[in-house]
């Protein structure tokens, strides 16, 4: 009868286990990580871009829906959908072309609105999930020598988010000065039917970028930890961190197998460094994936918006910088379309901006993972764990449309000329009343002769 003993074993143990109770308490970075995200949600909660409520149980956030919420967002949503109909049966003096172009833009800015308003309420799960997400991978980088980044997390949060609202709030003051002061003809619920939608899908951009921006500084931690990892061989530990790794081979004891005959090999370094990073690999793109579906929806309806809106205020600064001097925009007005296409091109450039940072770090991890499965023969024995991370890359699309970076912005510029030639064609083309506010070309030229 054949006899299994364990021939050798070796252990080697960093620290001395602590008490599972202290294993079980978060990081003070993870603590600190939890109130940010907390207090970031509050702070977009106030334009109703985040679920009801955000409570702790058990030692973790969890993210739940409210009635009153719900009902604030239906509420909001109908009354935005009802002011949309509104415009429709309002009389002006608008010409044709120009009207129409009115509608598009109360059209693409209330179906934005109602996806940054109601889309978050139906994924008050995905966000927390998320949080769970960043937990976990600010765990497990905080067992490594991998330093985090320098100063308060809060302070850049705090800064974009004040720039933002300072920036909205001025422009907002602007606009109703232009309308309420040198137009005096507007009415209130028109204009805020043009002003809340412009608002609230800023805000929700900005939470986008802000989730982005915190997972790209994963990234950045996660390249370091695999940069280490490839160049020295192997993976420091905090002093935090226990390590208990064992080395044992199993003989076997018969007649027929010589003495002392080594079988096979249980436990090596290199596979459990292996497996530790590819563990944080694989759940850092997984938390991409995440955030690129929880957004999915906004950046479809939003950036749709911002491309109509953007190509309809150009036209509106064609008509003013080609009609007489008593005709057309007023100087102020002119300024206010130029503000925002300004704005809008903030908001096109900055999200595929940090999107573009977040795709180059994932691209640098594939590289060191290539390197690493290649190396000291590791293709051949690993590469079943290798390959599934060589393939993978951290994108962020639109449903699945349009790929959220620069090469979206190509196309963006392109359909935004195509459809403002088509403005100015037809514009051409219709006859204007004489009472028109936006004379047409033609009508100038039959005057003139």
């Amino acid at each position: 009868m054949s006899k299994w003993i364990n021939k050798r074993k070796v252990s080697i143990i960093n620290l001395p286990a602590p008490p599972k109770s202290v294993v079980a308490l978060p990081t003070v970075g993870e603590t600190e990580f939890e109130q940010l995200f907390y207090f970031a949600f509050k702070c977009f909660r106030l334009f109703a871009l985040t679920p009801g409520q955000m409570v702790k149980l058990k030692d973790r956030y969890v993210v739940r829906n409210t009635r009153w919420m719900m009902v604030i967002v239906i509420v909001l949503v109908l009354v935005a959908w009802v002011a949309l109909v509104e415009t429709f049966f309002v009389k002006s003096r608008t010409a044709l072309i120009t009207g129409i172009a009115n509608h598009i833009q109360f059209i693409m800015n209330t179906i934005a609105l109602t996806a940054a308003w109601v889309v978050p309420q139906l994924k008050p799960n995905e966000l927390s999930t998320i949080l769970d997400g960043f937990l976990i991978i600010d765990r497990e980088l905080s067992s490594y020598n991998v330093p985090e980044p320098a100063g308060s997390k809060r302070v850049p949060f705090m800064l974009r988010f004040g720039v933002v609202l300072l920036a909205l709030f001025s422009f907002t003051l602007y606009d109703g000065f232009v309308s309420f002061v040198k137009l005096s003809t507007i009415e209130v619920w028109y204009w805020l039917s043009h002003q809340i939608p412009f608002i609230v899908y800023a805000l929700a951009f900005l939470h986008a970028y802000v989730l982005i921006s915190w997972l790209h500084a994963r990234f950045r931690r996660l390249n370091t930890l695999v940069e280490q990892y490839y160049r020295q061989g192997h993976i420091f530990m905090s002093e935090r961190h226990q390590t208990i790794i064992s080395f044992a081979t199993m003989i076997k004891l018969d007649e027929e197998t010589p003495e002392n005959e080594d079988i096979h090999p249980i436990g090596r370094l290199e596979m459990s460094d292996d497996l530790q990073v590819l563990a944080i690999v694989s759940r850092t793109i997984d938390l991409g994936q995440k955030i690129e579906t929880y957004f999915g929806p906004l950046f479809l309806t939003v950036y749709t918006a911002l491309f109509s809106v953007t190509t309809i205020q150009s036209y509106y600064c064609y008509l003013h910088l080609t009609s007489k001097v008593d005709q057309g925009l007023s100087i102020e007005s002119l300024i206010l379309s130029g503000g925002i296409i300004l704005f809008n091109v903030i908001a096109i450039v900055a999200l595929p901006y940090i999107c573009e940072q977040v795709e180059s770090e994932s691209k640098l991890l594939m590289s060191y993972l290539s390197k690493l499965s290649m190396k000291h023969g590791q293709v051949a024995q690993h590469s079943s764990i290798w390959f599934p991370n060589l393939i993978s890359s951290v994108r962020f699309s639109a449903l699945g449309f349009f790929t959220i970076n620069y090469n979206m912005l190509s196309g963006l510029v392109a359909g935004m000329v195509t459809y403002l030639i088509i403005f100015i064609q037809f514009n051409s083309m219709v006859p204007a009343q004489q009472d028109d506010i936006h004379q047409t070309r033609s009508h100038y030229r039959r005057e003139e002769i």
